[in-house]
């Protein structure tokens, strides 16, 4: 079921935003959502205020164990894209503008430069 977002619906997060991907106006994938920036006070309904993509948003998320070394790998990054640049929320979250203007899927590209670099993958020397 996709949603626009011209009225405000009523959203399950978990279900319907978090972990999803997010596509860009073009239909390029940015990334996934890793965490939801939220506001209200005690007894105020709840609005995402913002979607977080990158590994800076899902390293709390993670064991100890691989958040010590993931940071070297893909670093800390933390793109904070606005909820009103969301256009749609359906099977993925589709955004209004270019991935460019937000920054995103700039670590997607670096780890697959870095993983290129590892003997035996698709790039690398075997």
């Amino acid at each position: 079921m996709k949603h626009g977002l011209e009225r405000e619906p009523y959203i399950d997060v978990f279900r319907q935003v978090l972990d999803h991907a997010v596509i860009d106006a073009d239909d390029w994938m940015c990334g996934s959502v890793d965490d939801i920036e939220i506001e209200g006070g005690v007894g105020e309904p709840l609005r995402i205020t913002a979607l977080l993509i990158g590994p800076g948003a899902f390293m709390p998320r993670l064991p100890a164990m691989f958040a010590r070394w993931l940071p070297h790998i893909v670093g800390t990054r933390c793109v904070r894209v606005p909820w009103s640049e969301v256009s749609s929320v359906g099977e993925h979250i589709r955004l209004k503008c270019r991935r460019a203007q937000y920054g995103l899927a700039t670590v997607d590209r670096k780890l697959g430069l870095k993983l290129g670099k590892i003997p035996g993958s698709e790039r690398g020397g075997a």
